[in-house]
């Protein structure tokens, strides 16, 4: 599911982040929602702050609520322990997410346009 979201990921360590999973009546896994704490998070109020970093629900099951409850664990675990918020982030050209997250009571703080430059010598 994971490689799905994140083809790229490949050996990717998640082991700081708190990841759960939801499970299909035949026993394999329909979605994920992985989370962490972060030191601070652009557009929240406090800090630390958990915060999503990746949402995933198979395609067949998207729009059966899978995705709220999935969301609904990381808001309990926030509340039992003590936060008042948490982040998450969608690529803009991402309008399925754009849209679930508003569902979902997600407010939206700021853009931001990131870059990157590369440091290796100009071939």
């Amino acid at each position: 599911m994971m490689l799905a979201l994140w083809p790229q990921a490949g050996d990717y360590d998640f082991s700081d982040e708190i990841i759960y999973v939801s499970e299909r009546p035949s026993g394999e896994l329909g979605g994920f929602v992985s989370f962490s704490l972060r030191p601070w998070a652009e557009g929240c109020e406090s800090f630390p702050v958990p915060y999503v970093e990746g949402w995933w629900v198979a395609p067949d099951l998207r729009g059966t609520g899978v995705g709220r409850a999935l969301m609904t664990a990381v808001e309990e675990w926030c509340r039992e322990n003590g936060f008042s918020e948490f982040g998450s982030d969608v690529p803009v050209e991402n309008e399925a997410s754009l849209e679930a997250h508003r569902a979902l009571g997600f407010e939206p703080t700021l853009r931001l346009q990131f870059f990157r430059r590369s440091v290796l010598p100009k071939q």
